[in-house]
């Protein structure tokens, strides 16, 4: 409890984005007003932890004796409720930065996200970190008093109606922690009942790790939640709509985990671990300030969110808590880096999920495609970062092919070798933004006449890990777009056409690298086209375009580089030109027909002409003289 207010307030704005998440708490999320409760328990619950955690770590913090634990009281007479711990506690200025002012990033992307579906925004409270104003849902008026732990300090009172302003002053508390009073509005007095406050505990609160108080009808206070935490339970005895509440709660998922792992590991190291897998990728995923879901603790007193020494980028999707039995209590992100347990911790937790979601591959693929679909790319950086589980990603790693109906129709490399014609050599693939641009390269047409199977490589991600695999049970990994095009033994009754093509062809090849001199190293007849007059390819060491194209998105500096021109000495259009070369080598419409080839094979490949002026008067004068005829 606390004393009187002994230093007289002092009125403070509200920054603006608070006013704005503000207003849309009071206004605009009024079809899920209970998850405050949720919100503000579970800021309890993380005084508590952060309380524990820094009593272990500061000599300077003493905790008092008394059991750590959340009080919540209801008064029905002056229609208050009011939530009290015994955690860390905030002083004067982390009162300010945490309420009074929006500094996360999380919140601000919260503003962004709002979407009307009153649902679906009430869900986002949580995910994005902004629960303490969800209060004001159903609040008149808050008053905060709060204490922090291992400072003389004195005890902070925060007061707001949750318009535009609070007011901030000093008092007297004998204790560290904080109490929230919560004077509920007229058309929100049934959250002061003792029935509905028991029910939203259950339903949000059930699985917070420190037991929450509530007074019985007799006025004793008795244990709301379950005290046991989940994850010391066998899993035999956990329902999966428990773990489902856990995931929730405890860990700030959304909807229902996509799997569960849960494992207890003895002997020569113990732990215990619960780690889901998200139906749903995060809005953040690809965010470099993206925080792992990982909670650490030791022998059961929490230690740290967001522990990635835990897992590898790659995976930074999965949310869980691991209990270690042999890591020490002052443990630090410092000793965390070359801990020879974490790092076994990590290894067991790692071939854990793999061996999951090999499984979930096999076995369920009506789970395992959703999860491709939204934590692929994410998963694929493993291959360029996890050289010791290689082979294990590569039993899980999908791409989409030229054999797939759509691009939820994926294959493993495995697979695509099981079916590879028994005189295929090489394991073929193209790159590109996305399957509707690959699909229309020229560059696939002797693949799809010869039935020869080809990757599609559309994540940016791609591009990088391609290299890390190069070699896959034998078979090299190639480009149908960088190269001369070598089938083998397939492709044995095309040498002669194409030794005769080359020698008919050659004269207007030269021409055609003479007029194309500033942008093509070489022009060259080739068999890789059936319907297409001609396209572009880089040299077997050169940069492809879809890569020149991610490298300079990234601001990186990119070489210029000349292409390779190839040319189809099958279609109408080359032997036309052909034969105008041969009647009249300087004829002048030759140099717009080969420019108007050339800018065709870029815009065949999602490229931009270099020059589009130059492009549209040459397809004019073109049309002009076709209409002519």
């Amino acid at each position: 409890m606390t004393d009187a207010t002994t230093v007289s307030p002092q009125k403070m704005e509200f920054q603006t984005e608070a006013k704005q998440l503000l207003h849309l708490m009071i206004h605009a999320l009024y079809s899920h007003k209970e998850v405050f409760l949720r919100e503000l328990i579970s800021n309890a619950s993380d005084a508590l932890d952060k309380l524990r955690f820094e009593s272990i770590t500061n000599s300077s913090i003493k905790t008092s004796d008394s059991e750590l634990a959340i009080h919540i009281k209801l008064d029905k007479t002056a229609k208050t409720i009011t939530i009290s711990d015994n955690g860390i506690g905030m002083n004067r200025q982390e009162v300010i930065e945490n309420i009074g002012t929006i500094a996360r990033s999380g919140s601000k992307a919260f503003l962004e996200k709002m979407t009307g579906d009153q649902k679906a925004d009430s869900n986002l409270i949580g995910q994005f970190g902004v629960g303490f104003y969800s209060v004001f849902m159903v609040a008149s008026s808050v008053k905060l008093v709060t204490k922090r732990a291992g400072t003389d300090d004195p005890a902070v009172v925060w007061e707001s109606n949750g318009e535009s302003d609070f007011t901030i002053s000093e008092t007297e508390k004998s204790s560290h922690g904080t109490e929230i009073t919560i004077y509920l509005k007229e058309a929100e007095q049934n959250y002061v009942e003792d029935w509905e406050v028991r029910s939203l505990i259950k339903k949000y609160s059930d699985f917070i790790a420190f037991p929450i108080y509530l007074p019985n009808d007799k006025g004793k206070e008795e244990i709301v939640n379950q005290t046991k935490p989940l994850l010391r339970r066998a899993p035999s005895e956990i329902k999966p709509e428990q773990y489902e509440e856990f995931y929730q709660q405890a860990l700030g998922g959304f909807g229902k985990p996509l799997a569960t792992l849960h494992n207890r590991a003895e002997g020569v190291m113990e732990y215990s671990s619960m780690l889901f897998i998200p139906e749903k990728a995060p809005f953040d995923l690809f965010s470099y300030e993206r925080k792992h879901g990982v909670k650490l603790y030791v022998k059961r007193v929490f230690i740290m969110d967001n522990c990635k020494e835990l897992l590898p980028e790659y995976l930074r999707f999965v949310r869980g808590v691991i209990d270690s039995e042999d890591l020490p209590l002052n443990v630090s992100r410092e000793i965390l880096q070359k801990n020879v347990i974490i790092d076994k911790i990590r290894k067991a937790v790692v071939s854990k999920i793999l061996g999951k979601l090999k499984e979930m591959s096999e076995n369920e693929p009506e789970k395992f495609k959703p999860f491709w679909n939204e934590f692929g790319p994410v998963f694929k950086e493993g291959l360029h970062t996890d050289f010791e589980n290689k082979d294990k990603l590569l039993e899980i790693i999908r791409f989409q092919s030229s054999m797939g109906a759509s691009k939820d129709e994926t294959v493993t490399l495995k697979t695509y070798v099981s079916r590879m014609r028994q005189d295929q050599k090489d394991i073929y693939y193209i790159t590109g933004e996305n399957r509707d641009i690959v699909e229309k390269s020229p560059h696939l047409e002797i693949f799809r006449a010869k039935s020869i199977e080809v990757l599609y490589l559309v994540d940016p991600i791609d591009e990088f890990i391609v290299h890390d695999i190069y070699n896959f049970e034998g078979k090299q990994l190639k480009s149908i777009t960088q190269g001369d095009l070598d089938l083998g033994e397939l492709d044995k009754e095309e040498q002669s056409a194409k030794k005769k093509a080359e020698s008919v062809f050659k004269k207007l090849s030269e021409r055609i690298k003479n007029i194309l001199s500033d942008s093509v190293s070489e022009v060259r007849v080739t068999t890789r086209l059936k319907d297409s007059p001609a396209c572009l390819v880089a040299d077997s060491n050169g940069m492809g375009a879809h890569m020149e194209k991610l490298m300079k998105a990234m601001g990186q500096e990119v070489p210029v580089s000349k292409r390779i021109l190839e040319i189809n000495p099958e279609h109408p259009i080359l032997q036309n030109m052909n034969a105008l070369y041969s009647k009249e080598p300087k004829a002048p419409e030759l140099e717009d027909w080969v420019k108007l080839l050339y800018e065709q094979a870029l815009i065949a490949e999602g490229q931009m002409v270099p020059d589009p002026l130059a492009y549209s008067k040459r397809v004019n004068n073109l049309l002009q003289k076709v209409s002519q005829q």
